[in-house]
């Protein structure tokens, strides 16, 4: 049997050690390493003994996603023991450009600080490789309000391949932390030439007491940040319309209906009467008949959906393209009182889109939707996708699917409601006696609805 630890029965014997230690010093004991690489291991931010309060968080993950890198375990970055023309294989990773160009991206996990508003943020990487005159290799941070990078740091100052140190200050760093208190770094080399080393990557975390407003039930008043955003439970009894008129009349407790083609004296009557209003765009599609269809650039479109004149997917690797337009889109929402959304077409890398979709360009492009819906306060909705609910459960509030009655694939909503999340769902085609009695021993919230999505529902509760 593996042996498991738990952090709080390792902590207390070494924490004189960590506070002991810098975290940015060259030469450590083999136990300092040790133990430096353990708690980084199991996901422990370090503690850093300094003149008033600091940390330090070291990446969780790497994704490459243009050219390689070698297989040493991430948590070599976590200790800074290559000096000089050291070559210790083991305890660097290298990131390989020869052949292509390199980028890669680094997910740091903040830890929670309730009382404390981080200040500032100082990334430390030390650094072997070419200078910049034969191959710039970068760092750059996600934007996660526009969805762009930014630049923050490169290899201008180092020495030839000797272990250099980079260092870059970040003075407004909230714009780069998401609704998930995370930080996305990028590391790049944009041309074709030579490999660069990294022994050491680290954020050192600069913040100070916070002074937040707390609200009447204890919690801080910014809703989108500390997510008290609406949150439907299993349960709920709901209607999905995209027709003229919306009939309000219904004794339901959720309304989906089409952002653009509902006003906002809808929604507010809606809400008025106590129901929760999810709204509808198509985040994985460019829609012609839209307002903003001017927004979206030729090269982001690409084949046309099935069944759906007018409608083409979208190249969801472009994120610096379309995470600012779906954040305007969810910023009406919010502006028009919608407690939520349901971004449609977020599986295209499933799809004949005519772009070389990966599973993992979809995951990126479905986090970074999530992450600006929360950060606006908007619940948002995982619309069918099924095969990557594994990875995106906690990152989406509820679920929204069609017909996985139909094509027997509704054990993999279960996460959802594994965790007290709604799952809504449409069956077009089957009789509400043919799946109902399952749908509700599954604590789904199942309607029969018509293909054009009109007033008519017949609910499984």
């Amino acid at each position: 049997m593996q042996t498991r630890y738990h952090p709080g029965t390792i902590l207390k014997p070494i924490i004189n050690l960590i506070k002991r230690l810098t975290v940015y010093k060259v030469c450590l004991t083999k136990q300092g390493k040790n133990v430096i690489q353990l708690l980084v291991a199991a996901g422990i931010t370090l503690l850093t003994a300094s003149a008033g309060f600091a940390e330090a968080m070291f990446p969780s993950n790497l994704s490459n996603k243009r050219g390689s890198s070698t297989s040493q375990p991430l948590e070599v970055l976590g200790v800074k023991d290559q000096q000089g023309s050291d070559d210790n294989f083991d305890k660097y990773i290298e990131f390989n450009s020869d052949q292509d160009v390199y980028v890669g991206d680094f997910r740091f996990n903040l830890p929670a600080m309730p009382d404390k508003v981080i200040q500032k943020l100082i990334l430390h990487a030390n650094y072997r490789g070419p200078k910049t005159s034969f191959q710039k290799w970068e760092f750059e941070l996600l934007d996660v309000k526009t969805g762009k990078w930014v630049y923050i740091a490169d290899n201008r100052d180092v020495a030839d391949w000797y272990w250099s140190n980079i260092t870059a200050t970040i003075m407004d760093p909230s714009q780069f932390i998401s609704a998930r208190n995370q930080i996305t770094l990028r590391y790049m080399a944009k041309s074709k030439g030579d490999n660069s080393q990294l022994d050491f990557v680290a954020f050192e975390i600069k913040s100070v007491g916070s002074n937040r407003p707390v609200d009447a039930s204890g919690t801080g008043s910014d809703r989108g940040s500390h997510g008290n955003r609406w949150q439907p439970a299993p349960g709920l009894k709901w209607q999905i319309q995209y027709t003229d008129p919306l009939d309000t009349s219904l004794n339901v407790d959720v309304y989906n209906i089409d952002l653009f083609d509902t006003s906002a004296a809808v929604i507010s009557a809606l809400r008025s009467k106590g129901k929760h209003v999810i709204c509808y765009f198509s985040a994985g599609s460019y829609e012609d008949w839209r307002p903003d269809s001017r927004a979206f650039p030729a090269p982001v479109l690409g084949r046309n959906l099935d069944g759906w004149p007018g409608e083409r997917w979208l190249d969801v690797r472009k994120l610096d393209v379309l995470i600012p337009i779906m954040r305007a889109r969810m910023e009406q929402a919010a502006k028009k009182g919608c407690d939520g959304v349901d971004p449609d077409n977020v599986d295209g890398y499933s799809n004949n889109t005519g772009f070389p979709l990966s599973y993992n360009d979809q995951l990126v492009f479905n986090i970074a939707l999530a992450d600006a819906a929360h950060d606006l306060g908007l619940a948002i909705g995982l619309k069918n996708n099924l095969e990557q609910i594994k990875h995106l459960v906690n990152y989406f509030d509820f679920a929204v699917n069609e017909q996985c009655f139909q094509d027997g694939e509704c054990n993999a909503l279960k996460p959802f409601v594994d965790v007290g999340k709604a799952v809504f769902g449409i069956e077009y085609h089957l009789s509400n006696r043919s799946f109902c009695p399952q749908a509700n021993t599954m604590n789904f919230d199942f309607l029969t609805k018509n293909l054009s999505l009109d007033a008519k529902r017949v609910p499984c509760r």
